[in-house]
């Protein structure tokens, strides 16, 4: 086997560095992947209680509403430079934190009762 794999490597160098890449690429996006589902597939992560240290995204994934529905609700688009943690968009908008979950529960319940 380690024969065959140094011939490969003598007639394509390229070839084999591009099937290496491919393949370590491959392992970690599978173990991301499967790490993500693991995660999320536990009851404990599902509709948990919002806290400051989440981020909209992390709210989203977890009571099951589109990112939109959280941009809307935090009133601001979650773009690079801009906070993330809902206590740092509590402070960027001069608000409670209480009060930017209260409006993020009232969206995510809005949302669900649109639902059919």
């Amino acid at each position: 086997m380690i024969a065959r794999l140094r011939a490969a490597w003598r007639k394509a160098p390229w070839l084999m560095s591009a099937f290496a890449l491919a393949l370590a690429l491959t392992l970690y996006f599978g173990t991301r992947m499967t790490m993500s589902a693991i995660y999320w597939a536990d009851p404990r992560h599902i509709d948990q209680d919002i806290a400051g240290w989440m981020s909209p995204g992390y709210i989203a994934m977890s009571w099951d509403v589109p990112r939109e529905v959280m941009i809307a609700a935090i009133g601001q688009d979650p773009s690079p430079g801009r906070p993330h943690r809902l206590e740092e968009i509590a402070s960027a908008r001069g608000v409670p934190l209480a009060t930017l979950i209260e409006q993020i529960e009232a969206a995510i319940q809005s949302y669900r009762n649109a639902q059919p």
